[in-house]
């Protein structure tokens, strides 16, 4: 019988021998049978980092998702704000958290297709660190402009903007946000020269455009929808496959001619690497069981968000996540969108 050195300094070892028991019986005190601690997942509360301040669209989102996903884990899912670095500081504690299916990350576009091409090093690697379980929601763009631009229609602002190559301005969220790369896709397919001005954040953004000192940015759709109520701003079109529900009369880039220009801001749940399948399924299972809820649709649309459709497997939603880092990468790339580290 082999035996243990410091279970017997402990004393337990010379209990254990007394009692009969052998090696395996011991080590079974100490080792889960495989599977074991994913088969009763979850026995605790789950926590979702949220990347960025409360208060905003993408914690708005989380919190109103953690109450019917908690429903059906039949555990209490608390959400954790960890802003900074457009997302990186949350992002990067999850990638290197206990992987147990206890602390997963609500992920998006930012960080795992933006970021990777952005920064020089990220803290965690976007491809490798994570296993990507189901996306939830969509948050749509528009494009807009002050509410005195000469333009009625995308092809009226296209004309103006390529009679004056480079008087046009836009603004952004800052440097490699979503808003700023979607314009630039924008750019890229109509062929148009706008110079870009970054602010800290998308409230000064919106501001800067109210006041005329720039003259159009992309916008999320819900957000466009309560300024342009008050004619505070003009809503050209969106960005996605279909009309956005709260702007029925704007058209969508694709009616527009615009084919190759559909996208929208994704938001979902990520697991550390090597978490175990069970639970990534179980999860996978309750988010998209949440997806076919009646009650979905106009919980999220009262953010201004989507539902993400179609549900997907994990497996299938990784390679929907690889897709989105080719397709946002191209555009940084080209657009040489750069983030210096210090």
């Amino acid at each position: 019988m082999m035996k243990f050195p410091l279970l017997r300094k402990a004393g337990l070892y010379r209990l254990l021998v007394s009692l009969g028991w052998g090696f395996g019986a011991a080590a079974s005190l100490f080792v889960a049978p495989a599977g074991a601690a994913s088969s009763d997942y979850p026995s605790r509360a789950v926590t979702i980092v949220v990347p960025w301040p409360a208060g905003g669209t993408t914690d708005l989102a989380a919190r109103k998702f953690a109450e019917p996903l908690a429903k059906r884990l039949g555990e209490s899912v608390v959400i954790q704000n960890k802003p900074g670095a457009t997302g990186i500081v949350g992002a990067a504690s999850v990638a290197h958290s206990r992987p147990d299916g206890y602390t997963l990350l609500l992920a998006s576009a930012e960080t795992h297709a933006i970021n990777p091409y952005t920064y020089g090093k990220l803290p965690y690697d976007a491809a490798k660190d994570f296993i990507p379980i189901a996306a939830f929601a969509t948050n749509p763009y528009s494009i807009v402009a002050r509410a005195n631009f000469p333009a009625a229609t995308v092809k009226d602002l296209v004309e103006v903007v390529k009679k004056s190559p480079g008087k046009y301005t836009y603004s952004s969220a800052g440097l490699g946000s979503a808003s700023q790369i979607v314009m630039e896709m924008f750019k890229r397919e109509a062929g148009l020269q706008i110079l870009h001005v970054p602010f800290q954040g998308e409230a000064p953004a919106v501001t800067a455009l109210m006041g005329g000192e720039v003259d159009m940015m992309v916008l999320p759709a819900g957000r466009a929808q309560v300024l342009s109520s008050g004619k505070k701003i003009k809503v050209y079109a969106v960005t996605t496959p279909q009309r956005f529900p709260g702007l029925p009369a704007v058209p969508t880039l694709k009616e527009e001619g615009y084919q190759n220009l559909q996208v929208a801001n994704w938001f979902s749940l990520m697991a550390p690497a090597n978490t175990p399948k069970a639970v990534i399924s179980k999860i996978s299972a309750a988010v998209n069981d949440i997806l076919q809820d009646p009650h979905t649709e106009p919980m999220l649309a009262t953010l201004g968000l989507g539902v993400f459709q179609p549900s997907m497997t994990p497996s299938e939603f990784a390679r929907f996540v690889a897709q989105e880092r080719q397709r946002w990468g191209d555009v940084v790339r080209e657009a040489k969108i750069r983030i210096q580290k210090k």
